[in-house]
């Protein structure tokens, strides 16, 4: 009987690598600390909703109703509006969903239980490690800690007080912030707002306020939050394919996966995809004869997803370029590409989601959700 592989961590992750485990015919058993609703805007194409719906049976009632178009905002009041390319999530009621589907596979096991190094007995030769930026993570990985870029984000969930005629979700770039801002459009007037950047804290909470009063002054919404904002950090790295996927602490090999290996975009920071990726490229680096996971050929595949999906060249130019202390016009080209190139990158998504371009590093997937 096979021992099972250890997946520390019940998110986005550590959810993928147990399914696509599972799916190889791998047992798996997941350790999770609880539910939680993780502060990030909650934003997923409409595509991996749909992927989501029809593979998983996961319910995502935003997906099947008015989609908003997206207002990609620049300063001077600059706009350009795409066709509706997202949706909306909780990540907490995605989360408690993707545990109960789970939970019916007979090849995995989950248990709510904190793991630290001392749990060494519950860990498997090789673990996987979905943490994300967690103070375990940074036991494990050690000095590669130090070397992680990260965006602060701070995020608000609130009510509007009317609905508007032409609801759509806004994304205001600022280089300022070196990020963005941004206010997603919810059901039944729900509405979450938050900026990120690579900035320092004490900067971020000022260009928060400075964020909702140009919202509420220049797009006319009306946002008053009651609430202090939460606050995470993201980890955001550009060359993710020249640092190590795995760890050794203790005898054990840990193999990252998600934001333990700074996967989200470099431009916009959208992380649930690549992390439903890597996941997906672990169940694929699988070898059933050793029992193992091939950690060459996942940093193969996770290599060659990266660079068609979100680090592809232009990806990594335009964040290179905004990360530029002295660039000048940054905003003003931001602006003309998106004008140039918006019609394009909605396309590219819609084809091939972020999560699903190749799998094997030569071919693509092929999977085009049917959202019509």
């Amino acid at each position: 009987m096979l021992q099972p592989i250890t997946i520390i961590g019940g998110n986005i992750a550590g959810l993928s690598a147990a399914f696509y485990l599972a799916r190889q015919g791998c047992p798996v058993t997941v350790y999770e600390n609880k539910i939680w609703d993780k502060p990030c805007g909650g934003a997923i194409s409409i595509e991996y909703a749909h992927y989501l719906m029809k593979q998983l049976d996961i319910d995502i009632p935003t997906a099947n109703q008015f989609i908003p178009p997206v207002r990609f905002c620049f300063t001077n009041y600059r706009a350009v509006e795409t066709d509706g390319m997202f949706v909306i999530i909780s990540r907490s009621d995605l989360q408690q969903q993707l545990i109960r589907r789970l939970q019916k596979e007979p090849n995995i096991n989950i248990r709510f239980k904190r793991i630290t190094l001392k749990d060494s007995a519950l860990l498997s030769g090789q673990t996987i490690l979905a943490t994300g930026f967690s103070g375990f993570t940074r036991q494990i990985i050690e000095e590669e800690w130090h070397k992680r870029e990260y965006a602060l984000a701070l995020k608000y969930r609130g009510h509007c007080r009317e609905i508007s005629q032409n609801p759509a979700h806004l994304m205001f770039f600022d280089s300022r912030l070196k990020g963005y801002g941004w206010v997603f459009c919810g059901n039944n007037c729900q509405f979450n707002i938050g900026i990120g950047g690579l900035i320092e804290k004490k900067i971020i909470f000022r260009k928060f306020e400075e964020f909702i009063k140009i919202v509420n002054d220049r797009f006319h919404y009306d946002i008053r939050p009651n609430l202090s904002p939460d606050i995470w950090k993201i980890p955001i790295m550009l060359n993710n394919w020249s640092t190590p996927v795995s760890f050794y602490k203790n005898g054990i090999e840990f193999i990252g996966a998600g934001d333990v290996l700074g996967l989200a975009h470099p431009v916009i920071a959208a992380g649930i995809e690549p992390a439903w990726q890597s996941g997906w490229l672990l169940g694929d680096s699988y070898d059933r004869t050793t029992h193992s996971i091939n950690t060459a050929q996942y940093r193969h595949l996770l290599k060659k997803n990266l660079q068609l999906t979100s680090r592809k060249p232009f990806d990594i130019l335009i964040s290179s370029m905004l990360r530029m202390k002295y660039f000048p016009f940054k905003d003003q080209l931001a602006y003309a590409l998106m004008k140039i190139f918006h019609q394009k990158i909605t396309d590219q998504i819609k084809k091939y989601p972020w999560f699903a371009m190749v799998h094997d590093g030569i071919k693509k997937t092929g999977f085009k959700a049917d959202v019509s």
